[in-house]
């Protein structure tokens, strides 16, 4: 019997070996730390690799801009708006787009043609606006920012074409030098390629000689530009600088960028050709406001 009674207590010892309070105990919390390091590791790895990968969208695929003036409307608005149902001196009834200058008291107005496409009136002022033009612009005048997205890979491989909405780096200048828009004199600080982002669109191809006519249409090589579409409906001015006429030969290597809105716009009628270097991207989408989300074709 003796024998049987050693094996039993063998069989105990080893029972009470195996089970240890504090030795469990202990590897259970090495098991829950461990669990939640790793959780917290993938949390991270996750984190950093989306991190890596915004990165990278916003450097070569696509960059999110905010419109920050009024220099490409009625296209992209970037202003102080109102936009809505009015009557001219004749009362007669039209859609309006009416922009409020941040610095004066004028104001620009565009008025939609049966096409649906917003002409520019001029530039009047604030006084001259019918009584209803007046009810809508106190009514709705609001902050227009619109935002775009850019494809930045969009000039790796090809040149640009005429019609494009392209942000861009603006020209680098060595001295301050003087301009005059609106009758007012400016001194126009060096251009700085690290600072200035500017939306504007593609007119001139480099090679190219580039005219304003009497009329504002823009032509190119001595024929009005009809295509894309866009270039019928754009009306442009000459400047102070270039009071009767605009005529410029493209560079080599660059193009001449114009915004939409002539009248509330300085671009390359001002500091000439941008270089293919300093472009960063072609816009090719309005994400915001969201009612007035669309493709930016030409």
């Amino acid at each position: 019997m003796a024998p049987r009674d050693n094996k039993k207590k063998q069989a105990d010892n080893r029972s009470a070996k195996a089970y240890d309070p504090l030795r469990d105990a202990a590897d259970g919390d090495d098991g829950a730390s461990h669990g939640v390091m790793m959780v917290l590791r993938e949390w991270s790895d996750a984190l950093i690799f989306a991190f890596v990968l915004a990165m990278f969208i916003r450097t070569f695929v696509v960059e999110l801009f905010k419109i920050p003036s009024g220099s490409m409307s009625p296209t992209l608005l970037g202003d102080f708006i109102a936009e809505g149902v009015a009557t001219d001196e004749n009362r007669q009834s039209g859609m309006y787009l009416i922009i409020r200058d941040r610095h004066s008291d004028t104001v620009q107005t565009w008025l939609k043609d049966n096409k649906g496409v917003y002409e520019y009136e001029g530039r009047k002022p604030l006084v001259a606006l019918t009584s209803s033009q007046r009810e809508l612009l106190n009514r709705n005048i609001h902050l227009e920012e619109h935002r775009i997205f850019v494809n930045k890979f969009a000039y790796w491989f090809t040149k640009p074409d005429r019609g494009d909405i392209s942000v861009f780096r603006v020209p680098f200048d060595k001295e301050p030098r003087d301009y005059a828009r609106n009758g007012h004199v400016f001194q126009v600080k060096p251009y700085n390629r690290n600072q200035g982002v500017y939306v504007k669109r593609v007119a001139g191809l480099d090679g190219e000689q580039l005219d304003i006519n009497d009329d504002g249409r823009l032509a190119v090589n001595g024929k009005e530009v009809e295509a894309p579409p866009i270039f019928t409906q754009l009306r442009y001015n000459t400047t102070e600088l270039t009071p009767n006429q605009y005529s410029v030969t493209v560079p080599d290597g660059g193009v001449i960028m114009l915004g939409d809105n002539s009248d509330n716009s300085e671009d390359s009628r001002y500091w000439g050709g941008v270089p293919y270097e300093n472009l960063r991207g072609k816009a090719f989408f309005r994400y915001w406001p969201v009612g007035k989300w669309s493709f930016l074709n030409p």
